[in-house]
């Protein structure tokens, strides 16, 4: 998906360590408070399981903590430091960091740890073991009006959250929303949020997934928390009809037709959801549903059946139903693994990078 000014999806990797190496067993251990016995934390204290994903900077993985009875699973970020270099994408790392370690809502993903080796730069972040909501919504023949409501509600719900801490998500998709064992949704990756430093500040880089990116990040006026309102109606545009609205392979005429044609197909779904996604697919962010806040969002007919109340203290019962099993699948993928080089790259040191969550948040 997109061009030279968008997130890379995937990076060519034939190698899948299911073991650390030394240098992974080098990085710098974290002190954790708020337990009885006072421990450190180290890279051996985690077992990998299995591969969740690749990214542009690395790799995400399955991980298992176990120590003095202490048993959890998590996802653990790995980013090869050799591949952030320039200072645009330093900055990404440390805002993503940032925003993870303030982030309190039960509908954004929760930072446990954070630490480093002079290779690479880790994040340990709550597992999700429902997957991600792609998954869940192209598993259906069509997607139920209840369905799209909850879930619409609880990602406003996080992109609330956000916008409350001044951070413009930017990379709104289906398969940046996880899935939690209770069956609630987490937004998940700010690799590509921006953090604003004051209630005039706009972005301007140009950056998203092309299939759900608003108009107005393609050009240099700069753009705000509205963008990922639009974001929002293409996404729920797609639960409705299968894929983003304009989709096209030919993307510079995807994005044109944004611009200048009326949505289709909306006379196939209710007056409310027609209305709704008029609204959110507006073109001018200055008349987008939304402008004034979530809550603008929240308050439409759409949303009228739920209980948003509740639903904020995850009090109503969700839609998806998850096949239940005791067991992680730990299939063993056939993996070549390359030798380490004895020769250590003098890659730079992240200050401020580390990181520990108390015992106590840890729910």
């Amino acid at each position: 998906m997109g061009n030279i000014c968008f997130k890379e999806e995937f990076v060519q990797n034939d190698f899948v360590k299911l073991k650390f190496d030394e240098d992974d067993l080098q990085a710098t251990s974290i002190q954790i408070e708020g337990r009885e016995a006072k421990q450190k934390v180290k890279l051996s204290d985690f077992k990998k399981l299995k591969p969740l994903g690749q990214g542009a900077y690395g790799k995400v993985m399955l991980v298992e903590y176990y120590k003095n009875g202490i048993q959890k699973l998590y996802a653990m970020k790995i980013l090869e430091k050799k591949n952030i270099k320039k200072e645009s994408q330093i900055r990404h790392v440390f805002d993503e960091r940032k925003i993870l370690e303030k982030t309190d809502s039960n509908f954004v993903v929760k930072l446990r740890y954070a630490f480093q080796n002079h290779a690479r730069l880790y994040f340990i972040v709550d597992y999700m073991a429902g997957g991600d909501f792609y998954y869940h919504i192209k598993s259906q023949p069509s997607v139920p009006d209840h369905f799209i409501k909850f879930y619409s509600a609880e990602i406003i719900f996080g992109l609330q959250h956000l916008h409350s801490l001044n951070v413009i998500y930017r990379d709104l998709k289906p398969e940046n929303i996880l899935v939690s064992e209770s069956r609630h949704i987490k937004l998940s990756d700010f690799g590509l949020s921006k953090i604003l430093e004051n209630d005039n500040e706009k972005a301007k880089t140009c950056c998203g997934t092309i299939d759900y990116l608003a108009p107005e990040v393609l050009v240099n006026d700069g753009y705000t928390f509205t963008c990922d309102f639009y974001s929002l109606g293409c996404l729920i545009y797609e639960m409705y009809f299968g894929k983003p609205p304009f989709y096209s392979k030919d993307k510079k005429q995807m994005m044109e037709n944004r611009i200048i044609r009326l949505v289709p197909f909306l006379e196939l779904c209710s007056k409310e959801a027609r209305d709704l996604l008029t609204k959110l697919l507006e073109v001018d962010p200055k008349k987008r549903l939304g402008r004034k806040g979530a809550q603008q969002i929240l308050d439409h007919a759409f949303f009228k059946e739920l209980d948003i109340k509740k639903m904020k203290d995850l009090q109503i019962e969700p839609p998806i139903t998850l096949i239940q099993s005791n067991k992680v699948d730990q299939k063993i993928f056939k993996e070549k693994i390359p030798k380490t080089q004895s020769k250590k790259e003098n890659l730079k040191i992240f200050e401020g990078f580390t990181y520990f969550q108390k015992e106590s948040q840890d729910n």
